[in-house]
């Protein structure tokens, strides 16, 4: 499982993943988020809040939202609803702009948040466009729905039947999410 690997093993994963859509202007993309401390980055304050804690929730993410796709096209979803390359993209950017936000602290062994972060779905769309690299709408619309936003749950399942990348991220990262606080929160006894 990844949890044990090192922050450059899982660098080396993530980037391998990234080029391995072979989309135009990767490289630029790659380039910013690096700049921008992704693979050194907390993922949250309450969960992944460890140095690389971004990239090993990106990567769970990843993983569960690849799982999710296979379960979708079983169930009859067509492929083309749910290209691999664009799973990929929007597993490993969902919070990008945490990576400018949140840091890790040597001395305490904490994260703390350097800015202040709000609107975090909308930041990270525009933290990828700020690379020269270019989303679809459709992987626009997964980040931006990943957390379900202020909507109503109606809401949530009306826009879901309709967008399967969408639904995948959602999930993906929520699942993500529960499984970190079950490993670094257990229940006392």
């Amino acid at each position: 499982m990844h949890i044990h690997k090192t922050i450059e093993e899982k660098t080396n994963e993530c980037l391998a993943l990234l080029r391995s859509t072979k989309r135009d202007k990767i490289e630029n993309l790659i380039a910013h988020i690096t700049e921008m401390g992704y693979f050194v980055a907390p993922g949250s304050l309450q969960h992944h809040r460890f140095e690389g804690g971004l990239v090993s929730h990106s990567l769970e993410t990843y993983h569960t939202a690849m799982a999710l796709r296979e379960q979708k096209i079983l169930q009859g979803t067509n492929p083309y609803e749910l290209p691999e390359a664009s799973v990929i993209l929007c597993s490993l950017l969902h919070d990008l702009c945490k990576a400018d936000t949140l840091r890790y602290n040597h001395e305490t062994h904490n994260a703390f948040a350097a800015k202040h972060s709000k609107g975090h779905s909308q930041r990270s769309v525009r933290q990828v466009g700020y690379s020269g690299f270019e989303l679809t709408d459709a992987e626009k619309d997964a980040i931006l729905w990943h957390m379900g936003g202020r909507r109503f749950a109606e809401d949530r399942k009306e826009h879901f039947a309709h967008h399967p990348l969408s639904e995948i991220i959602y999930d993906a990262d929520k699942q993500s999410i529960h499984i970190a606080k079950k490993r670094h929160h257990p229940k006392r006894r």
